[in-house]
């Protein structure tokens, strides 16, 4: 553990005279949904582990509103001094830059990538009680009543892409019924006046044998439902969409500065603690250099430009 936490600390050490002083005052950590959701809980388990790494507070301010843009937009016209980063995510910095024609920023120029905090896939979900324990029990049903009804959160989002992409691939109907949250969708679907939503905050539903996991999402089986297969190896494609967040600040912001803080925000990722409590939620621990996050946005941001392109899926 400490030889990981000098390699870890190294390019700290090495940082220009620029960040030495840094921090000497507050964070402002922008999490750009409300308290409690999966943006929320890993942007205040990271923000407590830096507060003791760095010596200054790391302060969470929630501003949710418009699928996460309304506090991207706000960090974008940020000074680029590192005392203002926000908590993207896969709908704030990829899903809905691409999808949106007025958002006010681009997820690739307009911020400079700190660290890949987590991902998370998402799980397709039906009654435990029905017989329905796999795709091809789910196309069935499809055949014979006409539609299978899917969950979504909302237009663009997710859970409506997928819908989608299996209505196209598999010749039948999965039609995207939109909810103010997956909350609602999930109780639909236990009330049965819903066939299957995709959500990732799903585990004590199916431990209490209420859910049941058909597949997932993801490039590979998801440790949360480790028995679920995912869509990815039964053979359908572009569904390894995930769930993701992390740090970026805005543009601009000097390479020294970005460095420690990378360097603090690998510590509080690598952090047992910090690890157990995101396994408890569902969330994958990542971590890793700002070179991979910058490439991991830049793939994001395109590959949802060219889903919106392919379903007609872009929005004022």
């Amino acid at each position: 553990m400490l030889r990981r936490r000098g390699l870890l600390l190294a390019p700290l050490i090495a940082a220009p005279a620029l960040a030495q002083d840094f921090p000497n005052r507050p964070i402002r950590l922008v999490v750009p949904f409300a308290p409690g959701g999966l943006t929320d809980i890993p942007a205040r388990l990271v923000a407590a582990h830096m507060t003791r790494t760095l010596g200054q507070g790391v302060v969470v301010e929630n501003r949710p509103g418009a699928a996460g843009t309304i506090g991207a937009a706000l960090v974008r016209v940020a000074p680029p001094d590192g005392y203002t980063l926000l908590a993207a995510n896969a709908a704030s910095n990829a899903q809905a830059p691409a999808l949106r024609r007025n958002v006010g920023y681009n997820p690739v120029e307009d911020f400079a990538p700190v660290m890949l905090g987590v991902i998370s896939p998402f799980a397709l979900m039906v009654r435990a009680d029905r017989p329905l324990r796999s795709m091809d029990d789910l196309i069935a049903l499809a055949r014979r009543e006409g539609r299978v009804t899917f969950g979504t959160t909302g237009p663009g989002g997710t859970g409506h892409i997928l819908a989608l992409m299996l209505t196209q691939q598999t010749g039948v109907t999965f039609e995207p019924i939109h909810f103010a949250g997956d909350a609602p969708a999930i109780q639909e679907v236990l009330a049965g006046r819903l066939d299957m939503h995709y959500a990732a905050a799903t585990r004590p539903q199916v431990e209490a044998g209420a859910l049941f996991p058909v597949a997932t999402t993801g490039s590979a089986r998801w440790s949360v439902f480790p028995e679920a297969p995912t869509l990815v190896e039964l053979g359908f494609r572009g569904m390894d969409l995930v769930g993701w967040n992390g740090l970026v600040a805005p543009r601009g912001t000097p390479a020294g500065i970005i460095g420690a803080l990378n360097v603090a925000a690998n510590l509080a990722i690598h952090d047992g603690a910090v690890r157990a409590r995101l396994a408890q939620a569902g969330l994958e621990p990542q971590g890793g250099g700002t070179g991979r996050f910058g490439a991991f946005i830049a793939g994001e941001y395109a590959r949802y430009r060219q889903i919106a392109t392919e379903f007609n899926l872009f929005m004022d």
